[in-house]
Formats: structure tokens, C-alpha cells, sequence
């Protein structure tokens, strides 16, 4: 890869996160203008979007770099939903299984994703395995 492919993928990379800071920043300002309190009702959207920035800069990374950024960011944002399940439900004693839906599936999601994007097989096939592991031991545990 020469130098202009990569500052061509960078700069994907930062229109990709200068997108998600943009809309983070109109809910904020929606939710001002209404007098809502976002931060009590939607807190979990502030751990989703940076795990999904991190999503974004795994897919748009080469390398190793990629892949360790795309499993972090499925394992942000997933956290960051069942969060949101949690916080809806008001059943935060559901850590005591969930924590594989955020680990297991999260990491496989990372990996499966980025695997798709590059054409990796291995790396798809792992995040599939990691995934559907995690979906048992959470159906087990609950």
C-alpha cells in the first residue's frame, strides 16, 4: 500500500468519526431545545457511539491495528446496548449473564465484521464461532 491509499483511508476514517461527533452533538442540542433529560433516558448512547467510532476506525484500519480496534469496538458498543436494555428495563441484575453478550458476541461481531470487509475467512469464521459461543453461554446462564 503506497502513501495515498492510506492518507486516502485515513481520511475516511476521520470524515467516518467528524460524522458520529456531528450527530452526537444534534442529539445533545435536540434534547436541549426540548427540555428532555437525554443523559437520564439515553446515557447508553454515549458509551454506543464512541464503541461504533471505534467499529468505524477498525474497518477503515489496515493491519493488526484494524482488527484490535474493530473487536474493541464491538465489545464498546455492545456493552453500550445491553446498557440500554438494562437502563429501559430497569433489570441491571442481568450483568450476572449478560456480561457474555458483551464480551463473547461483541468481540465476535468485531471480528466477523472486519473478517467480511477485507475478505478474510478465518477471521469472519472466528468472530462467527466467538458470537454464536457467547449466544449460548448467554441462553445457558440465563
Amino acid at each position: 500500500m503506497d502513501n495515498d491509499d492510506a492518507r486516502r483511508r485515513w481520511r475516511g476514517g476521520e470524515a467516518a468519526l467528524g460524522g458520529l461527533l456531528l450527530l452526537l452533538g444534534l442529539v445533545v442540542l435536540l434534547g436541549q431545545a426540548l427540555d428532555l433529560e437525554v443523559g437520564r433516558i439515553a446515557w447508553p448512547v454515549f458509551v454506543i457511539v464512541p464503541g461504533l467510532g471505534l467499529l468505524g476506525l477498525g474497518l477503515a484500519a489496515a493491519g493488526r491495528l484494524g482488527e484490535v480496534l474493530a473487536t474493541v469496538g464491538g465489545v464498546v458498543t455492545m456493552a453500550g446496548v445491553v446498557l440500554g436494555v438494562q437502563n429501559a428495563t430497569d433489570r441491571f441484575e442481568t450483568w450476572a449473564y449478560a456480561w457474555t453478550l458483551v464480551l463473547l458476541v461483541g468481540a465476535g461481531t468485531g471480528r466477523w465484521l472486519v473478517g467480511v470487509v477485507r475478505g478474510r475467512g478465518d477471521l469472519a469464521a472466528s468472530g462467527a464461532w466467538l458470537g454464536a459461543g457467547g449466544l449460548v453461554g448467554f441462553l445457558v446462564l440465563a
